[in-house]
């Protein structure tokens, strides 16, 4: 389900959601009401804690481009509601569990069926499988969603969330990682996610030694 060409926020909601929209109307049949109590477009939820519980990682949730109508309130409400759902993947995935870890059972909560059998196939991009039986803890060190609406008559037909969840691992493999994704979701007695564009590697590194400093984190992520 990857695109080798992501595009802007406007593109990924026209090519994400309204194709869906004409094709499946009975999918999207949902409310802009998502409950919630998301402070503003900045809102944070705490979530994730390394296996330990030494550490906890706040969420942040923006409000991003939103096409359509829906007012202010409503669109903290489904970026509130959202965040939680993206919230419920990194921490099955990736952040509540014990490494080394070999068992990747039920890691995709908020998934449509179909979504989640594809996501299954592809445990190496959509969880820690790549690494879980050669790392000892698994930390997140940033998270972060941004949610493109798009909207009509005040209720949220359906979402694109670009998110990033960053985490770094200790054990045989000392690793910086990144996960960037863009999650199209629908609303169904919650937000579900019904398709995804993942990419999990190294961390980008920048700092003042430029590329050659870039370059140096690349290799020591492949160690």
């Amino acid at each position: 389900m990857t695109s080798p060409h992501p595009g802007g926020p406007r593109r990924a909601l026209v090519t994400g959601l309204v194709v869906v929209l004409t094709a499946t109307p009975a999918l999207v049949a949902c409310t802009g009401g998502d409950v919630g109590n998301g402070p503003g477009t900045g809102s944070r939820s705490e979530a994730g804690s390394d296996a330990g519980g030494a550490r906890r990682v706040r969420t942040n949730v923006e409000v991003g481009e939103v096409v359509g109508a829906l007012g202010p309130v409503k669109r903290r409400r489904v970026a509130t509601g959202v965040g939680r759902a993206v919230d419920r993947w990194w921490d099955a995935a990736f952040v509540d569990a014990t490494y080394p870890r070999r068992r990747y059972r039920s890691v995709f909560p908020g998934f449509t069926p179909g979504a989640a059998q594809a996501a299954r196939r592809d445990l190496d991009r959509m969880t820690s499988h790549r690494l879980g039986e050669r790392i000892d803890t698994l930390a997140p060190v940033r998270r972060r969603v941004v949610v493109d609406i798009l909207a009509t008559k005040e209720t949220a037909r359906g979402v694109t969330a670009r998110t990033t969840l960053d985490y770094r691992t200790s054990g045989e493999v000392e690793r910086q990682v990144r996960v960037s994704a863009r999650l199209f979701m629908l609303y169904r007695e919650g937000w579900k996610i019904f398709g995804y564009d993942v990419l999990q590697g190294p961390k980008p590194t920048t700092g003042p030694r430029g590329d050659k400093g870039r370059q140096r984190g690349r290799d020591r992520s492949r160690s």
